[in-house]
């Protein structure tokens, strides 16, 4: 596994269509800021800030699928967003469902600095759909990943959600008891689905492992 520290600029918040939930985040002096989960093209964040958000605006944000205030108190308001960013290609998600994910997001008044995990080629062809999208990443670093304690952690939420409802049902017995149609029927998802989360989540951990 490789990990790969990118950064983008305020031009990249513009394609990507979010500049406005950005600039709120900014106005309300960003505390703190961490990645609960990432799909696609979108991702579920919480949010620490100084002041309270503009709610109004917030709210009115066709890109925020919801949101919620989570915590006052005399030092910082915390809140849970939802978003989809409008400006990136529905493509882009399937190359994302390769990657591990991100790991300690930082946005500062001046952009952005992430982590891309996985193969490199995979970390290759997501930056090269975040290009074509006309979304500018900076490269800053590109080495080994020492991985996580939990083997799960290495799969997307996606794909670990998957994997434990296929042990759970019974689809890695011998002999096998379930089939990708229950697992499908379990999560309210197509099979093919099913099958191609598993396929990649077995990619990943023997990517890891061997």
């Amino acid at each position: 596994m490789r990990e790969a520290r990118v950064t983008l600029s305020d031009p990249a918040f513009d394609r990507m269509g979010i500049a406005e939930f950005v600039a709120l985040a900014r106005s309300a002096g960003i505390r703190g800021f961490e990645e609960l989960a990432c799909h696609g093209t979108g991702a579920v964040v919480q949010l620490a800030v100084e002041t309270r958000l503009d709610e109004d605006r917030l709210a009115a944000l066709e890109y925020v699928d919801w949101w919620e205030r989570i915590g006052d108190s005399a030092a910082e308001y915390r809140y849970v967003v939802a978003f989809t960013a409008p400006g990136l290609p529905a493509g882009l998600a399937e190359r994302s469902d390769d990657l591990i994910g991100t790991c300690e997001p930082d946005v500062t008044d001046r952009g952005a600095t992430l982590s891309l995990v996985g193969s490199q080629e995979t970390i290759a062809e997501a930056i090269d759909g975040y290009e074509t999208a006309g979304v500018s990443l900076d490269l800053r670093k590109l080495g080994a990943y020492d991985g996580r304690d939990d083997p799960l952690d290495e799969l997307t939420d996606r794909q670990r959600e998957a994997v434990r409802t296929a042990y759970e049902l019974g689809y890695y017995d011998v002999p096998r008891s379930a089939t990708t149609d229950d697992i499908a029927a379990e999560l309210d998802v197509d099979p093919s689905t099913v099958a191609e989360h598993l396929q990649r989540a077995e990619r990943n951990l023997l990517a890891q492992h061997l």
